[in-house]
């Protein structure tokens, strides 16, 4: 028997899509509450200190959620930090020097039953 007008390929496509629609509800959802998590530090002016130039809330206005286009693994990325918040590691992992102050582990692990049932229920 022939399914008349079936297309496979335009149905896969349009799962593809809503899937990826979930995943970046999902990866929303984890940031917004990264977001609530972060350390917000102090204003430091230029010139003060060994790192100059840092403002306060710059982590926090850094972390985004990233769907790259023509991804064959169909990521969506949540990113923290940037060439001017290089810190971001620092303050999640902590250092010699600085304790660890994790938000992103957190907050995915939080968010993990809400992500979950985004993915199910849409």
């Amino acid at each position: 028997m022939r399914v008349q007008n079936w297309h496979p390929e335009l149905a896969s496509d349009e799962i593809t899509k809503k899937a990826m629609n979930r995943l970046q509800k999902g990866g929303e959802l984890i940031a917004s509450r990264a977001r609530q998590k972060v350390p917000i530090g102090k204003d430091v002016p230029a010139g003060k200190g060994k790192w100059s130039k840092r403002e306060a809330g710059a982590l926090k206005k850094s972390i985004k959620v990233v769907r790259l286009k023509d991804d064959p693994k169909l990521n969506v990325r949540i990113y923290a930090g940037s060439r001017e918040v290089f810190y971001a590691r620092f303050v999640e992992y902590g250092t010699v020097k600085m304790s660890a102050r994790p938000f992103l582990r957190p907050a995915l692990n939080e968010s993990k039953a809400q992500v979950k049932g985004i993915m199910e229920n849409g």
